[in-house]
């Protein structure tokens, strides 16, 4: 049976610092690796986005579209699905928004100082779904881990621009949470992108045909083949945690846990 791969977590150089490719460049290079399509999902105001943030909301959206755009037109031409999403930020933690467009994102400038807990209520109120990406990553700009597990519908457990062992703990983690996996190349740069080594994505039974059918895939909690050239490393007891973690209940609160035993048994404490 054919299955269809999907990359779910990439920027373009018009919305994310920190990326140095327009999204036109990407459309060929997806092609070329044999993806059926890409989900845009660049960084959003609080994090390490591009748009001056002193610009009126208006504006800024505009900005912030303008590389999902730039790659859906090149998509368009080419017959190649694009849709789009972004990646929000709090503390460091990060949360892939699917599922509501540029004319929601006009309309609701209130959202650029939700909290996790009023995000993941209104995504879910306008047909949306919120994934932690890279739960466990550590990065210098990262001084505690924050884990939201009641404030996501799903986690990403395979990330091409993580170490092997981050994503062993993410996808341990994720099993006993019991919520929907995914997987993402994390991809900033269409020059860089090579299929035998850093690309990752997810493998479906069936073509998206819009972004609310990936939302469905994720609540519904539909079968989602994770790809990646890489491989993977097993979880073990004693793979460093190298941040202090914080484990954030229904409201966003820190609770008392002891995520090694979690990561040992699935229990908090």
């Amino acid at each position: 049976m054919k299955k269809y791969l999907y990359e779910t977590h990439m920027h373009t150089s018009q919305a994310s610092a920190c990326s140095d490719s327009p999204g036109r460049d990407y459309i060929q290079r997806y092609m070329d690796m044999g993806y059926d399509g890409i989900i845009v999902t660049d960084h959003f105001f609080r994090g390490n986005c591009a748009v001056e943030r002193s610009l009126p909301w208006r504006e800024r959206i505009n900005i912030f579209c303008s590389g999902y755009e730039d790659a859906l037109n090149e998509g368009l031409k080419r017959g190649f699905p694009v849709f789009f999403a972004w990646e929000e930020n709090f503390e460091g933690d990060e949360y892939l928004v699917y599922g509501l467009d540029k004319k929601w994102l006009l309309e609701h400038p209130e959202m650029e100082h939700w909290t996790r807990r009023e995000q993941f209520d209104g995504v879910h109120r306008y047909g949306g779904c919120v994934v932690q990406a890279h739960p466990f990553r550590t990065r210098n700009y990262i001084s505690m881990i924050h884990l939201a597990p009641y404030l996501c519908d799903g986690i990403e457990v395979l990330n091409a621009g993580n170490e092997k062992e981050w994503d062993a703990q993410a996808a341990r983690y994720a099993r006993f949470l019991g919520k929907p996996v995914t997987a993402g190349s994390d991809n900033h740069h269409a020059d860089r992108m090579d299929r035998d080594t850093n690309m990752a994505g997810v493998l479906l039974d069936e073509k998206l045909n819009d972004i609310h059918d990936w939302v469905r895939v994720i609540l519904e909690n539909r079968p989602i083949g994770l790809w990646s050239p890489r491989g993977g490393t097993p979880w073990r007891a004693d793979l460093p945690i190298l941040r202090p973690l914080e484990a954030l209940d229904k409201n966003g609160a820190p609770f008392e846990c002891d995520i090694r035993q979690f990561l040992e048994n699935g229990q908090w404490r």
